[in-house]
């Protein structure tokens, strides 16, 4: 259960940018980005429902990660993760 999650990897800091970049990079499924980073801060589904996007706000850079997880495949298809 996601809603369980308190503590990831990535907010203990064991995972730097690059980690996740490279991380994001093998196309997980959500619920392994979901235990390995954490709760988005917004999700949002694109209107042909085909495009889940996760927003994950990076409060150190002031900036928000998008991770796109596909509908069909319920794994990342895109992501922009500075």
């Amino acid at each position: 259960h996601p809603e369980l999650i308190q503590q990831t990897l990535f907010s203990k800091g064991y995972m730097t940018g690059y980690d996740i970049w490279e991380f994001l990079r093998e196309r997980p499924p959500e619920s392994d980005v979901i235990e390995t980073i954490g709760l988005p801060d917004s999700t949002w589904l694109d209107d042909r429902e085909n495009t889940k996007f996760l927003y994950y706000f990076i409060s150190a850079l002031q900036d928000y990660n998008i991770i796109e997880i596909s509908t069909k495949t319920d794994s990342v298809s895109g992501f922009e993760w500075d």
